[in-house]
């Protein structure tokens, strides 16, 4: 059962501003100082060149309306976890995955999507996936209350069309020749796994609720999936889990999530 309901939470065109955005992310995870202000980052970045040749309106829209968003609020704890994973040497996809998760909580058009049209289409066989999925999404969203205005077709392809992005960005769609959206069999990494399921426990989240967390589905993983993926990963990875019939309990044997990093990274 997932626990968390995200259907009624409103949507909105944020995705237009950065799909993945994964290479610029990890350019600015470089540079940044936890304890520097945004307006004195923003600056910086513009000031370095750092983001390459984006203009300045670019420059300002990536790092405050993508970049802060997704890592910096409430609290910069996703910058700091994507910044020691970044600088660990774990491979790409668990920086990927991760910056992903942070993203998807960011935006519930992207999260409700992925969840609730990716994933079964991805377990009933589909091969491709094109637009008209996410515009009969946007669609419904309309009526049921979660759009305040019923978009443009225009705005809507264009959303459609980032959303589908940012989901061929992280691995789960791949595009072909023929510049069709691909349907890619993908499995979260074990290293990815094991810093949500830490990070999901230092926010409050109780042991009987970890596997039951919505953030899994974004992977298409179930409860039982993410117990047994946990309990795959083993104590010489940090990580015990012990099964009494439902009830499930997770004894680390780390302190905090950069020791997970480093010994996952060993």
């Amino acid at each position: 059962m997932i626990m968390e309901n995200n259907f009624q939470r409103k949507y909105s065109t944020a995705i237009s501003k950065g799909a993945g955005l994964i290479e610029e992310t990890r350019r600015l995870l470089d540079h940044w100082r936890p304890d520097e202000p945004l307006d004195d980052f923003t600056h910086r970045v513009q000031v370095e060149g750092l983001l390459g040749n984006s203009t300045a309106y670019r420059t300002r829209d990536v790092v405050r309306r993508v970049f802060a968003p997704r890592l910096l609020r409430p609290n910069d704890k996703p910058a700091r976890i994507l910044k020691s994973v970044m600088e660990s040497g774990l491979p790409a996809r668990v920086f990927t995955e991760l910056l992903f998760v942070f993203a998807a909580r960011q935006d519930p058009l992207v999260y409700d999507f992925t969840i609730r049209e990716y994933w079964p289409a991805a377990r009933r066989g589909r091969s491709f996936l094109d637009t008209d999925p996410m515009l009969s999404f946007l669609s419904q969203a309309h009526y049921d209350g979660r759009l305040d205005n019923q978009w443009s077709e225009n705005v809507s392809l264009r959303i459609a069309r980032c959303v589908l992005g940012l989901l061929r960005d992280v691995g789960f769609l791949r595009q072909t020749v023929r510049g069709r959206r691909e349907i890619v069999s993908y499995r979260m990494s074990d290293e990815g796994a094991a810093v949500l399921a830490r990070e999901l426990n230092e926010s409050g989240v109780t042991d009987s609720s970890i596997c039951n967390h919505s953030d899994w589905a974004l992977f298409g993983m179930t409860p039982s999936d993410v117990v047994e993926r946990l309990d795959e990963i083993g104590e010489q990875r940090g990580l015990i889990v012990q099964r009494g019939g439902s009830v499930v309990h997770f004894t680390w044997g780390v302190k905090s999530i950069q020791e997970l990093i480093n010994v996952l990274a060993r």
